[in-house]
């Protein structure tokens, strides 16, 4: 796992999950980044942990859902 190693991968991971925490915590608001819908939000966390996936694989396992 590079993310416990690595400043750039662990910068690039935490900055991903920042995002995440922002969708997560601004859903349903009716904010400027209020995803609006649950299919949309799906589909942005698919494309961080995509993302994630790419930078670190280990990280990844450790955090996707069991229907990954």
């Amino acid at each position: 796992m590079t993310y416990k190693t690595n400043k750039k991968t662990k910068a690039k991971i935490d900055k991903l999950l920042k995002q995440n925490a922002r969708n997560v915590s601004n859903f349903g608001t009716g904010g400027k980044y209020d995803l609006k819908t649950k299919a949309e939000y799906n589909k942005a966390w698919a494309d961080i942990k995509r993302q994630i996936k790419e930078v670190d694989k280990s990280f990844y396992e450790i955090i996707k859902g069991q229907d990954d």
